[in-house]
């Protein structure tokens, strides 16, 4: 998984710069980690629902938990990269569509 990630992120994408990098930084830090040993073919939606209840028990660099919004933008960078692995014949189906998250709390007034 981990090279196919790798593979995805240096292909031509037509994104903006600072989208690569936020989805750089999410290969990077968060899904080569986690998902990086998996073999494509061998990803489940099982592993990826691991992968999110470990990250939203991890910590940020400021010692607070991952917020919501941030492990939806995980979730979507997995989702991107794996539909772009839908298209290209190598698996047949995306193990990241049908995932929920933990929902986030709504401030008070």
């Amino acid at each position: 998984m981990a090279q196919g990630l790798r593979h995805w992120l240096a292909s031509d994408q037509g994104i903006r710069p600072r989208t690569h990098q936020s989805y750089a930084d999410h290969v990077r830090l968060h899904l080569i980690p986690a998902l990086g040993r998996i073999r494509l073919s061998e990803l489940s939606q099982r592993h990826v629902q691991r992968m999110f209840i470990a990250l939203g028990n991890r910590r940020n660099r400021y010692g607070k938990p991952l917020t919501a919004a941030s492990l939806e933008r995980i979730r979507a960078t997995l989702r991107v990269s794996l539909n772009e692995a839908v298209r290209e014949g190598l698996i047949d189906g995306n193990p990241a569509r049908n995932l929920r998250l933990r929902a986030s709390p709504r401030p008070r007034a």
